[in-house]
């Protein structure tokens, strides 16, 4: 029988699955409904377009969203920018592009599949237990009924950090980190809460005027940065891992395993990138063979870590950063912010302990920008819509409260701890099964394995 796919959200993820639905339909053909809470399809918060133009952090050779097609993309930007090397890091708008176009195509070479696109929230879900299609609720429109409902949300909300709870509103305060006015100066001082990728994204926008950069701040628990990217071998190493597998049991020895393989990479003459690139392999299955006390261990002391080395930035931005550091324009601090108050309408003061110390330090800035990153745990989401499944005992949070629990192919696992046939999920919460889900080519992979899934189970 012809069936029905509702998927929520056409961000990468939804975008990327109904187009593999369509690529691969059931036999009996299949009707796909496309659901975006925003005004672009293809696009979500990622690949959304900027007058700045914010760059992937993955070389154009690695971008592909189709795995039998690993140059897809690069082909994509050569045919619309001029000189486009394989080892370019691109706007993430072209990217955008790029999505949208994969699914006009998809769409196109489809004939057994009707894609209806509809812009709207999701504001909850109905999920008859007598075998009756589910459908996605909305406040203003009549649900919409389907065989099968996949969650492609995309990252969750930033929330509101506990110490800026009075500050929104206030015009010094800024919870979107790409929400900058271009009216600051050389002589103004900006704090950006957090050292990761979206830290260097604030910090390329706020220097992006050599001759008027404000004096940037920054604050995060240990104060790491994103490692560099560079032009290296991703097949270089092979094999099961075994070695490393087999040392799962122990975070410890797990550790010496990595860093071993890592040196012994190094001694030979290459990147320790490749070793990187070797373990994200076997993250998944590292990660559920792992005991949760080694998993508590590794969240508490050695996940910011991990990200720091997983999480790259392009070359171009780690030496703009090294630049503003150098000149004493960027100071990175570690330590945890206490207190944030208003000293008027445009001056904050901003009260935090240093990392290892007992002492409060003082800073005074005219701009707080809030680059801590969103909040996986769904229990303090503030999405209506994860709020209502989570009460309604439809999804559930993991123990270490990554994400979403989730069985094979990204069920979702109810309160009572049973996966369900309807309703999926594909997206960065996934990291509660997998540890590592939130680049394009994990989930890129996700969303094959799921579509395949559908596909046959139809």
């Amino acid at each position: 029988m012809r069936k029905t796919f509702v998927i929520v959200g056409a961000g990468f993820s939804g975008t990327v699955l109904a187009a593999n639905l369509m690529r691969r339909p059931p036999a009996a053909g299949a009707d796909i409904v496309l659901i975006e809470r925003g005004d672009a399809m293809g696009r979500g918060v990622a690949y959304a377009a900027h007058e700045f133009p914010y760059l992937l952090n993955v070389p154009a050779v690695r971008s592909s969203a189709d795995s039998r097609d690993p140059l897809q993309f690069l082909r994509y930007a050569q045919s619309r920018l001029p000189n486009v090397d394989s080892e370019d890091f691109l706007p993430r708008a072209l990217y955008g592009d790029y999505l949208q176009d994969l699914l006009v195509r998809a769409e196109r070479e489809a004939p057994q599949v009707r894609l209806t696109r509809v812009y709207d929230e999701v504001t909850g879900l109905a999920m008859p237990s007598d075998g009756k299609p589910l459908a996605a609720e909305f406040a203003h429109r009549a649900p919409i009924p389907g065989d099968v409902l996949i969650l492609a949300l995309g990252s969750p909300p930033v929330p509101v950090p506990q110490w800026a709870q009075e500050l929104n509103g206030h015009a010094a305060f800024r919870q979107n980190p790409r929400d900058l006015p271009e009216t600051l100066r050389a002589e103004h001082s900006v704090l950006i809460v957090g050292n990761g990728l979206t830290m260097a994204d604030a910090a390329s926008v706020l220097s992006r005027h050599p001759e008027r950069v404000p004096t940037l701040h920054t604050i995060s628990r240990r104060g790491l940065l994103p490692k560099t990217q560079t032009t290296f071998h991703t097949a270089a190493l092979r094999g099961s891992g075994e070695s490393l597998l087999s040392s799962a049991h122990s975070l410890r020895q797990l550790l010496r395993a990595c860093r071993d393989l890592a040196r012994e990479v190094e001694k030979l003459g290459g990147d320790w990138r490749e070793a990187i690139t070797f373990i994200r392999g076997l993250v998944p299955a590292l990660w559920r063979q792992m005991p949760e006390a080694e998993r508590r261990r590794f969240v508490r002391h050695l996940q910011v870590h991990w990200e720091s080395y997983r999480h790259r930035l392009p070359p171009q931005i780690t030496e703009r950063l090294e630049s503003l550091r150098r000149s004493g324009k960027l100071q990175v601090r570690a330590g945890r912010i206490q207190k944030v108050v208003a000293l008027d309408h445009r001056r904050l003061a901003v009260s935090w302990h240093p990392r290892g110390s007992a002492a409060t330090a003082q800073l005074t800035v005219d701009m707080v920008v809030n680059a801590t990153g969103p909040n996986y745990n769904i229990e303090r989401s503030t999405d209506p819509l994860i709020s209502s499944l989570r009460t309604a005992g439809l999804v559930s949070p993991d123990p270490l409260r990554l994400g979403l629990r989730t069985a094979r192919y990204g069920a979702c696992v109810d309160a009572h701890g049973r996966a369900s046939e309807r309703l999926f999920y594909l997206g960065p919460m996934l990291r509660a099964d997998l540890l590592d889900a939130t680049a394009a080519a994990e989930l890129a992979n996700h969303a094959e394995r799921l579509a395949t899934h559908l596909a046959g189970s139809s």
